[in-house]
């Protein structure tokens, strides 16, 4: 975890800066959800395929291979997904979809906490 200063001018600066990281985790949000429809879409018609495979050589299809094997690799937190499986996908979408949403509400709920700094602009008070 890091930690970064700031220092603002004014109250109504640093919301400025505060709803407009609201707004940009919310159109990702928006992004990442689409993909997961997109990704949930595709899985539903491998897994119909796979059903149709299966009862057309009399289930013994046990599943449908990809061509090169998903690889998860962790560099230093940092999570790669080498060749992701639409299983792969969507769990990395979903848990990415999470800590979005986890994080946006924390900056709403501070946002809203920050409301009675408003006052202090009329003083001149800088917040750091």
């Amino acid at each position: 975890m890091s930690t970064e200063i700031h220092t603002y001018k004014s109250a109504s600066e640093l919301t400025k800066e505060m709803d407009d990281e609201i707004a940009r985790i919310k159109s990702l949000l928006g992004d990442y959800l689409r993909r997961l429809d997109e990704v949930r879409v595709k899985l539903e018609k491998m897994k119909k395929a796979q059903e149709a495979l299966s009862k057309l050589t009399g289930g013994k299809v046990s599943g449908i291979k990809a061509s090169q094997e998903t690889q998860v690799l962790d560099l230093m937190g940092l999570r790669v997904v080498v060749n992701a499986s639409p299983e792969e996908e969507a769990s990395t979408l979903e848990e990415s979809i999470k800590t979005l949403q986890d994080k946006l509400n924390t900056l709403q709920r501070v946002r809203k906490a920050l409301e009675p700094l408003s006052t202090l602009e009329e003083a001149g008070t800088s917040i750091t």
